[in-house]
């Protein structure tokens, strides 16, 4: 590294070694002093590899790290994880793809994420894209940026720190199903989906990794379990599920109706070589005859949790669920407001032990809330009573020098 002038400029320039390169540049001062500070801030940078100068990032583009994230990050994962991010780069790829890796800073991606918002959704045009599924292709891009930095095209992600939507204020409102919902819902309900309720509600199942997608080979009717493999969500997803006398009587007899024409518990209807690919419209459909309120199909695992939790402890509640934490079983319960307001009843009869309670359609309570403060004093200057007044300072001033006679 060093500083030297140019016959053509004013300004002081510098050289310096970057990424195996070698770089001139000016430091746009004319003060030596001034330049040699730049010049070691610059020594700085590239010691602690945030200088982006030589960087491959600076040739690379979008679209490019997009065919690479695709082809040698995305296989190691899930097929529904791989379709995601297929799904998702459909998107990212237009907005980014002629930029260097480098242009892209974080001001950028916040744009898209706005612009992304306001965009019409193609079943819908009164509607607008959902804040989740904003945040999805923010994770997407977050995790194509770590990808680059390994391969050292960037030295730092842009997407760190770009605020995702609360998703929270775009979700239904969880609720508890009852019986003679969960009754309605099944009559209304075509056959097999009607079986695929029955499956999730008996097993606390993933809609589709644990349900909809499984084969007749993993399920084992003899010794009432499913094996679970391959497409799993988490380590202790692979636990075998056991299966009640209700779920495998259904499943025998669905096994029977269908035959052998599919490996598929549900197969697709237009090709029973492959699993159905989602029931989201025969799901509305089947609320919307049932009387029911709409709720995500997800939610019936809600439900599994909920249920077992009113007779099982905390440690087979984790088994059944699978969850790796004890802790996750808050997120999935729901209808607990039954179970506070029956201890607060309880509470109630503790600390009031029969006694009877004061209520507003009360008699007495009625005309004491209907009385005010001038209405009481008018009762009390009937009874002889003379309402209080205070005295005037002359008056009070005579009566004190009586008493100091007095003495």
């Amino acid at each position: 590294m060093g500083l030297y002038q140019r016959k053509d400029s004013r300004f002081w320039w510098m050289s310096y070694t970057a990424a195996s390169e070698r770089t001139f540049e000016s430091t746009k001062t004319s003060s030596k002093e001034i330049a040699k500070k730049i010049i070691k801030q610059r020594e700085g940078e590239i010691a602690l590899g945030l200088f982006k100068v030589g960087l491959p990032g600076m040739r690379l583009k979008f679209a490019k790290l997009c065919e690479e994230f695709l082809a040698s990050h995305s296989p190691t994962l899930s097929a529904s994880s791989q379709r995601n991010h297929r799904t998702f780069i459909k998107k990212l790829k237009p907005y980014f793809g002629e930029y260097d890796l480098t242009e892209i800073h974080r001001p950028m991606i916040e744009e898209y994420r706005n612009h992304r918002r306001r965009q019409a959704l193609h079943s819908n045009p009164k509607a607008t894209v959902k804040g989740a599924t904003v945040n999805r292709e923010l994770q997407c891009l977050h995790c194509m940026f770590q990808f680059a930095i390994t391969r050292k095209y960037i030295s730092e992600n842009p997407a760190t720190g770009v605020k995702h939507f609360d998703e929270r204020r775009e979700r239904p409102v969880k609720r508890m199903l009852t019986a003679e919902e969960e009754q309605r819902i099944l009559n209304a309900a075509p056959p097999a989906l009607r079986v695929a309720i029955i499956l999730l509600v008996q097993t606390g199942g993933r809609t589709y990794s644990e349900g909809l997608s499984l084969r007749w080979e993993q399920v084992d009717l003899e010794n009432q379990v499913i094996h679970l493999c391959g497409n799993v969500k988490t380590k202790d997803s692979e636990q075998p599920v056991p299966l009640t006398r209700l779920a495998s009587d259904v499943l025998l007899e669905w096994k029977r109706n269908q035959g052998s024409r599919s490996p598929f518990l549900f197969p697709s209807p237009s090709n029973p070589a492959k699993s159905i690919g989602t029931v989201r419209r025969a799901w509305k459909t089947t609320l919307k005859k049932a009387g029911v309120s709409y709720f995500p199909i997800y939610n019936l695992r809600h439900v599994f949790c909920t249920r077992l939790s009113w007779v099982a402890p905390d440690a087979v509640v984790q088994h059944a669920m699978r969850h790796s934490s004890p802790d996750t079983k808050r997120f999935y319960q729901l209808g607990l407001a039954n179970q506070v307001r029956q201890h607060l009843e309880q509470v109630n009869e503790k600390t009031y032990e029969g006694r009877s309670l004061l209520r507003p359609s009360d008699a007495s309570c009625e005309e004491s809330t209907q009385e005010t403060l001038p209405g009481v004093e008018q009762r009390k200057a009937r009874g002889g009573r003379k309402p209080l007044r205070f005295r005037d300072s002359a008056t009070a001033r005579q009566e004190t020098e009586q008493i100091e006679a007095c003495i």
